[in-house]
C-alpha cells in the first residue's frame, strides 16, 4: 500500500520533515508522483513493538481463519485454508449448480453466484483483514444480486434458491464477517 508523507510520518513517529530527509538520503524509497511523495509501507522501517504487533495480529487472523474453517487444533494434517470447509462456501456451491441447470451459465443470477464463489474463496485466502472483510462483503453484495435476479426471472423454481440463499446464505456470510470483526478487536 502506497502511504503519503504524512501517513508515513504519523505511522514513524517522525516529522514530514524527518521523512522527507531520509527519502532524499536514499534511508527509505519512495516515489514521487504529481508533486507528491508516495511511500510504500512495505518499505517503513518497524520497531520492535511495531513488528510484534504485527506477528501478534497474523496471529489472531490465522486463528480467526483455522476457528472460521472448522479447524482442530488437534489434527495438525488437516487441510489448512480450504474454501470447501466455509459453510457459505458449502451452501453456495450447490445454488450456483443448480442455477446453471435452470438459468443457464449467461443468467445474471447464475453469474452473480459465481461471482459470490470466487469471492469467498479468495477471502478464505487471505490474511489481511481488510482485503478478507471486502471479499466476504463482495460476496454478501453479490448474493444479493443473485436473489434480486432470481427475483426478477420470475420463475416459480427458483423461489427455492432465493430462500436458501436470503435464509441460510446471508446469514453464514453475517457470521463470517462478525468472527472476522470480533477477532480483529481482540
Amino acid at each position: 500500500m502506497k502511504l503519503s508523507l504524512e501517513q508515513a510520518a504519523a505511522r514513524l513517529g517522525k516529522s514530514e520533515r524527518q521523512v522527507r530527509y531520509l527519502i532524499m538520503n536514499g534511508r527509505l524509497p519512495a516515489e514521487k508522483v504529481a508533486g507528491r511523495w508516495l511511500i510504500d509501507s512495505a518499505a517503513l522501517p518497524l520497531s520492535p513493538g511495531q513488528q510484534s504487533a504485527i506477528e501478534r495480529k497474523e496471529r489472531q487472523l490465522r486463528a480467526a481463519v483455522e476457528d472460521g474453517l472448522g479447524l482442530s487444533e488437534a489434527n495438525e494434517r488437516a487441510p489448512r485454508y480450504s474454501v470447501r470447509d466455509l459453510k457459505a462456501f458449502q451452501l453456495a456451491q450447490p445454488v450456483h449448480g443448480k442455477a446453471l441447470a435452470l438459468l443457464g451459465a449467461d443468467h445474471p443470477a447464475t453469474a452473480a453466484l459465481r461471482s459470490v464463489l470466487g469471492a469467498l474463496t479468495r477471502g478464505c485466502h487471505r490474511f489481511d483483514y481488510g482485503e478478507k472483510a471486502e471479499a466476504y462483503r463482495f460476496a454478501r453484495d453479490a448474493t444479493s444480486e443473485a436473489i434480486v435476479e432470481l427475483l426478477l426471472c420470475g420463475r416459480s423454481e427458483t423461489d427455492e434458491l432465493v430462500a436458501l440463499l436470503e435464509q441460510e446464505l446471508m446469514a453464514a456470510l453475517a457470521g463470517l464477517l462478525r468472527r472476522l470483526d470480533h477477532k480483529r478487536r481482540r
